[in-house]
């Protein structure tokens, strides 16, 4: 879903020993994002990067989804990236 967004996956950290926790930081072009899957905390975000410092673009309370809602919000993150 990422590659066909037209991203570049850069590192993917799966972390299910804490509460199934995932970061993915990806690029596009000379833009750098991360992903952050935070199921303790119940959130999922989506950050740009610029110069070491972090921009949230999109934050949703992650606890009532579902795996395949969470990848749809995702994927519509992605989507909306492109126009921006």
């Amino acid at each position: 879903m990422i590659k066909d967004a037209g991203f570049a996956v850069l590192v993917f950290e799966d972390h299910p020993q804490f509460f199934g926790n995932w970061r993915a930081h990806i690029k596009r072009g000379q833009n750098v994002y991360e992903i952050v899957s935070d199921n303790r905390e119940g959130w999922l975000t989506l950050w740009r990067q610029d110069n070491g410092k972090g921009e949230r673009l999109f934050e949703i309370e992650s606890s009532k989804l579902g795996q395949e809602q969470e990848l749809a919000t995702v994927k519509q993150w992605l989507e909306a990236t492109k126009q921006s």
